[in-house]
């Protein structure tokens, strides 16, 4: 458990704050140590990645499916994406628009709240959309997704055939009260 405890506080600590030294001070162990157990415990995160983090089969799809139409009304909606950004303490190559260093993320998961993809590894200024459009799962959608699937996403998604983002607010212009219920119903998933 301390180890689970000293990886959370890295992952989750900025610029001085995630110094092995302060670390370890917090957690009553040497900074030699708190890299050990950063390194042993991702390595033994990473080794079960894929039974955990995993597409969902057919059958799973349909039970996701049917959970979220009847909860939400989302009629064949298999799952949820959205892009995030993992802090770097310095990277050139990954300056994000907001002025600091990040690799982007994109997450997708079902109502339940369990990841069924991720894809790591972009520039924290590349667009969500840019890396979703590039992806494996995209690309290759007749592997992962059944005629009429698609998954919701928020407004930096373009529309197609597998993506229903939010509506966009136009420059100049207030949404439609259709336009509002829709991004408050997607929402709320």
């Amino acid at each position: 458990m301390l180890h689970v405890m000293v990886l959370l506080k890295f992952l989750g600590s900025y610029g001085n704050a995630a110094a092995m030294q302060k670390i370890g001070h917090m957690m009553g162990i040497l900074k030699g140590a708190v890299n050990d157990y950063v390194m042993q415990t991702c390595d033994a995160i990473l080794k079960h990645c894929e039974q955990v983090i995993k597409w969902p089969s057919i059958e799973e799809r349909r039970n996701i499916s049917g959970r979220i139409r009847k909860a939400h009304g989302f009629v064949n909606c298999i799952g949820l994406i959205d892009g995030t950004l993992f802090p770097l303490a310095f990277a050139p190559d990954y300056y994000t628009r907001k002025g600091d260093y990040a690799i982007k993320g994109l997450v997708i998961c079902y109502d339940a709240a369990r990841i069924t993809w991720i894809e790591v590894g972009w520039p924290g200024s590349v667009h969500d959309n840019q890396v979703w459009s590039n992806s494996e799962i995209y690309l290759g959608r007749d592997k992962y997704f059944d005629q009429k699937e698609y998954l919701l996403g928020d407004s930096a998604f373009s529309t197609s055939a597998l993506m229903v983002p939010a509506f966009k607010k136009g420059h100049n212009s207030s949404r439609s009260e259709e336009k509002r219920f829709f991004n408050t119903k997607l929402a709320k998933i």
